[in-house]
């Protein structure tokens, strides 16, 4: 069942669906249909941000899958990997982004290739808040980038997924 959400809303859990502070794995196929701003597909909240995200970032034209490095203080040290191309307005698109915690990884995937990858926070910490579908925010209530688009077959994991999986998912 795919999930359309206005350019305002989002879908939320009643809690957190992982721990931020071990290995997990977040999968949708998802259609942009605008590039104006930043489009949050999944995240999930935290007291002062989202613990992390799976998003379109407008200033870079690209896919991006980060986690910031703690969810206190004023300016965490954000450890993202974005897409090697810009996305494509109007097609449906998988996205997966990969915390492994033994490795100190964070690793991007679309379409089943994986984009690249970057140094995962040194001390991994716990979002306890709601996931969110369609946008990020804080357990506050606080909402932002909203993803305004198609959402479907939303997955996640406590693990960190092989990537002939995460491949095999692309293809279906």
């Amino acid at each position: 069942m795919r999930l359309e959400l206005a350019n305002d809303s989002c879908a939320e859990t009643a809690g957190p669906v992982v721990r931020t502070d071990a290995s997990f794995t977040v999968a949708a196929w998802v259609m942009l249909e605008q590039t104006t701003a930043n489009h949050t597909v999944l995240s999930q909240a935290a007291a002062k941000r989202a613990g992390f995200h799976l998003r379109y970032h407008a200033g870079a034209d690209r896919w991006q899958f980060g986690l910031p490095s703690t969810g206190m203080g004023a300016s965490p040290s954000w450890h993202r990997v974005r897409s090697q191309q810009p996305p494509e307005l109007g097609r449906w698109t998988h996205l997966a982004g990969v915390y492994d915690v033994p490795a100190g990884k964070v690793r991007l995937y679309v379409d089943g290739v994986l984009q690249g990858e970057a140094d995962a926070p040194p001390s991994p910490w716990m979002a306890g808040g709601p996931t969110l579908i369609g946008c990020a925010g804080t357990t506050k209530g606080k909402r932002w980038s909203p993803l305004g688009g198609v959402v479907d077959d939303v997955r996640l994991w406590a693990s960190t997924l092989h990537p002939d999986r995460i491949a095999d998912f692309a293809a279906s």
